[in-house]
């Protein structure tokens, strides 16, 4: 065997080992999706759900009512605009007038000199809401169960070591063929790699699907103010207050995120953000290139000479993969209907061996319409036209 067919024959088998790994670290916390509420004191602490808002969606006003249906007794919401030209300031003046008994506040305006225009919001909501003893940070794109305060603050004040509450989260499409590869991103792989990292190792990092945390440890970390030129301000936020001695808990929690990628061209961006992001606040993680399996088993088929061997490599790399999807989709994240969508995941597969390789070109992003130049250290700065 010459080299050129060592590398991927044990890519391959690398790739194999992390869907079987990943696929048990996925059903033992399908496990934890079922466990009881843990309790919470009789007065509750008071929570400010921050939600900041940019450009509308179909699925935005759904999305955000999810939240004003929590059954939760003390939660004030708070949704943040850049302005009253963004079109997003409507959806929640139009469901305040549904949810009258809700504490609904429409913020306007940003936190100047922040590159982080998402973090820029969200320092002008949390100076508002001073009387939370808990914040709760959520994109606009998330939708969310009745017990999701409950048990997200349940978890969080159980134990004084914690500091932040995380949510994992899966995916539905919004209809397009870009919104089904970006669900399918998130279901089968960005997911499997979050459970399969918590069970190896503590977290050090939130997910911007939610994070709970503690005002006073909010302030311990330096605020929001300490991530207003992140690129990953949920990676960094997690990070700062790892750092202060508290522990960051994956939630038993999972919530549903909606993709409505509209062509494959805000996909492809969007996947490359994500890919400089990771590569940025991780640099290990360039090594998520030896779990493409069907790119390897195709690299193995090529240098084979298109092998027999090589051939039925080929088909158990796909039997695997298609197998370690399905059991995620159906039986961990139940949802049966996105089943008919994994003859998909070895098409997606390839995509993202493609993003990998061309996120490696250069370390610009674009982010809600705008350009960004990634800086050492995870800080971003925009690029002007």
């Amino acid at each position: 065997m010459t080299i050129w067919m060592a590398l991927p024959a044990a890519a391959v088998c690398v790739s194999v080992l992390y869907y079987a790994a990943a696929t048990v670290a996925a059903i033992r916390f399908a496990r934890r999706t079922t466990s009881p509420l843990l309790p919470i004191p009789k007065i509750s602490p008071r929570v400010a759900v921050l939600k900041p808002l940019h450009g509308t969606s179909d699925s935005l006003a759904a999305n955000l009512i999810s939240f004003l249906e929590i059954a939760y007794p003390r939660a004030d919401f708070y949704f943040g605009v850049e302005s009253y030209e963004d079109a997003a300031a409507e959806v929640p003046v139009a469901i305040r007038q549904r949810y009258q008994h809700a504490s609904i506040t429409l913020v306007v305006g940003e936190e100047p000199d922040c590159s982080n225009h998402k973090i820029a919001k969200l320092v002008k909501m949390a100076d508002r809401a001073e009387k939370a003893e808990v914040f709760v940070m959520s994109d606009a794109d998330v939708s969310v169960e009745r017990d999701y305060l409950k048990r997200i603050v349940g978890e969080l004040i159980s134990d004084e070591k914690i500091g932040i509450v995380t949510c994992a989260y899966r995916a539905r499409p919004g209809g397009s063929f870009a919104s089904r590869l970006e669900a399918l991103y998130v279901n089968t792989d960005f997911l499997p790699q979050i459970l399969l990292a918590e069970r190896i190792e503590p977290m050090h990092y939130a997910l911007g699907a939610t994070i709970a945390i503690k005002r006073r440890v909010l302030e311990a970390a330096g605020g929001f103010r300490a991530v207003k030129d992140m690129l990953a301000d949920d990676f960094y936020l997690g990070n700062f207050t790892n750092a202060q001695g508290y522990e960051i808990k994956l939630s038993d929690s999972i919530v549903t995120l909606t993709c409505e990628e509209k062509n494959f061209a805000e996909f492809w961006h969007h996947q490359i953000r994500w890919a400089r992001t990771y590569r940025t606040v991780r640099p290990i993680s360039i090594a998520t290139i030896l779990t493409h399996g069907p790119f390897w088993a195709l690299m193995l088929l090529a240098t084979s000479r298109g092998s027999a061997a090589a051939f039925a490599v080929l088909v158990l790399v796909v039997a695997s993969r298609l197998t370690m999807s399905a059991a995620i989709v159906g039986r961990v994240l139940k949802m049966p209907e996105m089943l008919t969508e994994i003859w998909m995941v070895p098409i997606k597969d390839l995509i993202m061996t493609g993003v990998w390789f061309a996120s490696l070109l250069s370390n610009k992003v674009i982010w809600a319409g705008r350009q960004f130049e990634v800086i050492r250290g995870g800080a971003m700065r925009e690029v002007k036209s």
